[in-house]
Formats: structure tokens, sequence, C-alpha cells
């Protein structure tokens, strides 16, 4: 009985995972993915259903907003198996924690976009009193939804702050 190897393009592998091949590049250079095989006639990128799978599990993850660290951490041990079962769980309930977080920011934004609903059919309807009512009875809402803007702006700083560096790492790679 033989078994045979699939190999995929870079393209292949682009749209079987959903990624784009710039960024399969990229998690091979940055080792969240093993080294890929290279066609030995043409030492172009050829992935296997292995890898693929790896992708596509990769992709999963990034689709729940887990940061590339704890990916990156997560497929290195995923091959150790039960001798990494307790990280990895660590690893997914972080992540699940962070979902967590993120469900009770959404909840605070659709509160705010209720009350926000609720005080402009009372200033529709000439009820000021109702409207200036509603405004105290919510400071604690608009306090955290304000907060959470805050936290937002920080974090995307933050995130462009490490993207320009890594691009400035990656440069200096090539060079």
């Amino acid at each position: 009985m033989s078994t045979t190897q699939t190999w995929y393009t870079i393209r292949e592998a682009s749209e079987l995972c959903g990624m784009p091949e710039s960024t399969l590049r990229y998690y091979e250079q940055a080792g969240i993915i093993g080294p890929i095989a290279r066609d030995p006639s043409s030492r172009h990128r050829v992935y296997t259903d292995t890898d693929i799978h790896n992708l596509v599990a990769i992709s999963c993850l990034q689709a729940t907003g887990m940061p590339l660290a704890s990916i990156r951490q997560y497929m290195q041990e995923a091959p150790q198996g039960k001798a990494a079962a307790l990280r990895q769980i660590e690893l997914l309930e972080e992540q699940a924690e962070r979902l967590h977080e993120q469900m009770e920011d959404l909840l605070n934004q659709q509160r705010y976009v209720a009350f926000k609903q609720r005080y402009w059919r009372a200033i529709a309807q000439g009820e000021t009193d109702e409207a200036d009512r509603l405004v105290k009875e919510h400071q604690d809402l608009i306090h955290e939804v304000s907060h959470q803007q805050r936290q937002r702006i920080i974090e995307q700083s933050r995130f462009t702050t490490r993207r320009i560096a890594q691009e400035s790492e990656q440069a200096q790679a090539y060079v």
C-alpha cells in the first residue's frame, strides 16, 4: 500500500487556508510555522497536507484574535502532544479570557447605543428632563465605553509600533 504526498504551491496553500502568500512567507520567516519544503528544481515553496492543516489551525486561532506570539508558541508546542497539553490548555484559556473581555466590551457598546437611542427619542419628543435623567443614569456606562475607547487607541498605538519595528527588522534582514 503506497501513499502519495500531495504538494501545494504557495498560491494553492494561500487559497486553501485563506491567508495571503506574503503572510505565509512571513509566518515561515517568523517561526510561526516550520520551514517549508522547496521544490528541488525550482526552489519554490511546496506545502504538504500537514502544512495546510497547520495553516488552517493558525487561521482559526487568528480569527479568535489570538496574538501571534501565542500562536507561535501554540504551533511550536503542538507536536509535543501530551507533554505540551497543559501549556496548550493554558494558552487557550488565556485566549478565552481575552474573548470574554471583548464580549463584555461589546455588550457595553451595545448598551451605550441603546441608551443613546432612548436619549434621542426623548429629545425628539421634547422630553429634555427625561434626556437629562438618562444621561445622569448612564454616567458609569459613558465612562466605561470612553475608557474602552482610550484603551483601544493605546493598543492600536502599541500594535503599530511593534509592526514598524518588525518591518524594520525584516528590511534589515534583507540588506
